[in-house]
């Protein structure tokens, strides 16, 4: 019998005995967007998304994608992937909120080995820095951010914190438009994009309510039923 996982990890599902409904056939049609927002309830599946594409653009299908849809139709070569989830960045203070994501853009820089790459005091201003060098070098990454509204929400009734992540994350997003060096970028969270502000004068296609993508974060009815019935009765 399969197990129910809370997992985060697609390589996870791969590699143990859980439930997995196939999600990947949204996969390619969200990728030609280029620049998408998505908004789900907490615990719906977004960074399982997420999770699932970085490894599908860091490794390709091979091994981990066998008996997916996408198995035999995702044709993209491999790239960097930055992820950043807001969950692990500090909510009560700005300063300390810059300087870490400050070094996990420095770590990935070096990581993947941007040449004359320099960490500025501005983390949009880092990560400027090296979207413009990857550029230069013509190479491109996938950026995926999960829960990008976890400072906004966390001072929804401290209105002075408030406004310093809202500018700041507008730095941010906007310092990301129009910029070559990044193949893909997918933002998820909570609050809707009208509700928050922050990416107003940014590309970002906000897919929350489009309906042809109205099933890819979370179960519909139908493959609730499907999906307990063979975790019940298949042994």
């Amino acid at each position: 019998m399969k197990d129910i996982s809370s997992t985060g990890s697609f390589i996870d599902f791969t590699l143990e005995n859980f439930i997995y409904v196939d999600k990947t056939e949204y996969i390619p049609k969200l990728v030609k967007l280029k620049r998408v927002f998505i908004s789900r309830p907490r615990r719906f599946g977004k960074s399982l998304t997420l999770d699932t594409i970085a490894t599908l653009f860091e490794t390709g299908v091979e091994p981990y994608f066998k008996g997916t849809w996408i198995y035999d139709k995702w044709t993209e070569p491999t790239y960097p992937v930055l992820r950043l989830n807001f969950l692990n960045l500090d909510n009560f203070s700005i300063d300390d909120f810059k300087n870490k994501l400050n070094s996990y853009i420095t770590e990935f820089a070096n990581k993947i080995g941007v040449k004359e790459y320099a960490e500025k005091k501005e983390p949009e201003d880092s990560i400027d820095s090296m979207l413009e060098k990857l550029r230069e070098e013509k190479r491109q990454i996938v950026i995926l951010i999960d829960e990008y509204d976890y400072q906004l929400t966390s001072n929804i009734n401290n209105e002075e914190l408030y406004k310093q992540f809202q500018k700041e994350l507008q730095n941010i997003y906007n310092n990301l438009k129009d910029k070559w060096a990044i193949k893909f970028l997918l933002i998820t969270g909570v609050t809707k994009t009208k509700n928050s502000s922050v990416f107003s004068g940014t590309d970002i296609n906000d897919i929350t309510n489009y309906s042809p993508y109205s099933q890819m974060i979370g179960f519909t009815r139908d493959e609730i039923k499907k999906y307990c019935y063979e975790r019940d009765h298949v042994k």
